[in-house]
C-alpha cells in the first residue's frame, strides 16, 4: 500500500513537469508525435496486412472453436479467405459491391464445399439501397453517403448504385438450423445496423465471437463504441493489438476507449472470454 502511495506521487509529479514543459503551444509537435506512437501501439490506425493488423494472430488463437463464419462486408474475399485458410470453419460471405463480389466467386471454386457466397448489403432493414463507392473493388464502400466530409479518409465514394439489403433475421432460409461461432462485420459505419437487424438471432443464438471494424464512420454518424456494445451485452470486449501482440480487454464506457482511428473489436461471448484475457 505505502509502495503503491509512492508511485502516484511520482506519477503526479511527472505529470505536472511534464505539462510544464511540453504543455506549451511551440512544443505540440512533441505530443502530436507521442500520441500519434501510442494510438499504433495501442491498435488504432490499425490497418496493413493481417499479420499487422494481427488479425491472423486472432484467427489462430480461435480457430478450434468456429464451426461456422460470417464475413459481412466480405470486399475481394481476403478476411474469408484467411478464415479458409487458417481454419476447418465453413463461412458464409456478404458483399455487395459486384466487382468486389466477383474476386468472391473466384475463392468459392477453390473452397467449394467449405464457402457460401451472398450478393448483398446487411443491415436493419429489407430494401433497395444506394451503396456508395470509389473505385469498382473499393475496401471503402458504404451505404453512407457523406464519406467525403473527412478530408484524410483520402478516397471520396463518387459512384454509386442500388443494392439489395437485408436483415439477418430475415435470412432464415441462408441461416435455418446453423450454429454461428463468428461473425466479422466490416460495413464501414453499417456495423451497428447490422447488429441492429440481427435482434431475433441474438435470442436465439450467442456466437462466440463478433470481429467490428471501428472507425470515422462512426464519427460522422455519432455512434460510440459503448453504444455499440449495447448491442453485444452477452460479451466481454477485447481490442486487437498490432503485430500479432493478441487481445486486450477494455471498458467501452471509458473515453479513452472510444477513438474513431480505424480499430478492430472484438466481442467475445462471457462463458469464455477469460481464455483471452
Amino acid at each position: 500500500m505505502f509502495f503503491k502511495k509512492i508511485l502516484v506521487l511520482i506519477y503526479k509529479f511527472i505529470s505536472k513537469l511534464y505539462v510544464l514543459i511540453f504543455g506549451r503551444k511551440k512544443l505540440q509537435f512533441i505530443n502530436d508525435a507521442f500520441l500519434s506512437l501510442t494510438l499504433d501501439a495501442k491498435g488504432y490506425k490499425n490497418y496493413g496486412d493481417f499479420n499487422r493488423t494481427g488479425e491472423k494472430k486472432f484467427i489462430r488463437l480461435i480457430k478450434d472453436e468456429i464451426n461456422l463464419s460470417l464475413d459481412i462486408g466480405a470486399n475481394i474475399g481476403n478476411y474469408t479467405k484467411l478464415i479458409l485458410q487458417e481454419t476447418n470453419s465453413k463461412v458464409i460471405s456478404f458483399e455487395p459491391l459486384p466487382d468486389a463480389y466477383r474476386e468472391l466467386e473466384v475463392l468459392k471454386k477453390k473452397f467449394s464445399e467449405r464457402l457460401e457466397i451472398f450478393n448483398i448489403a446487411i443491415s436493419n432493414q429489407n430494401k433497395k439501397q444506394d451503396l456508395y463507392f470509389g473505385n469498382k473493388k473499393s475496401e471503402k464502400a458504404s451505404l453512407m453517403e457523406n464519406l467525403e466530409k473527412l478530408s484524410f479518409v483520402g478516397e471520396t465514394n463518387t459512384n454509386k448504385i442500388s443494392v439489395e439489403v437485408k436483415k439477418l433475421d430475415d435470412l432464415k432460409d441462408i441461416l435455418k438450423n446453423k450454429v454461428i461461432d463468428f461473425i466479422k462485420i466490416d460495413t464501414e459505419g453499417y456495423e451497428f445496423e447490422v447488429l441492429d437487424g440481427a435482434k431475433d438471432l441474438f435470442k436465439e443464438q450467442k456466437p462466440k465471437f463478433i470481429q467490428i471494424e471501428f472507425n470515422w464512420h462512426q464519427l460522422l454518424k455519432g455512434q460510440t463504441l459503448y453504444k455499440i456494445s449495447s448491442m453485444i451485452d452477452f460479451s466481454d470486449i477485447f481490442r486487437i493489438l498490432p503485430n500479432g501482440n493478441g487481445l486486450i480487454q477494455i471498458d467501452p464506457s471509458r473515453p479513452e476507449n472510444n477513438i474513431y482511428h480505424l480499430s478492430n473489436y472484438v466481442f467475445i461471448r462471457k462463458d469464455i472470454s477469460k481464455n483471452y484475457k
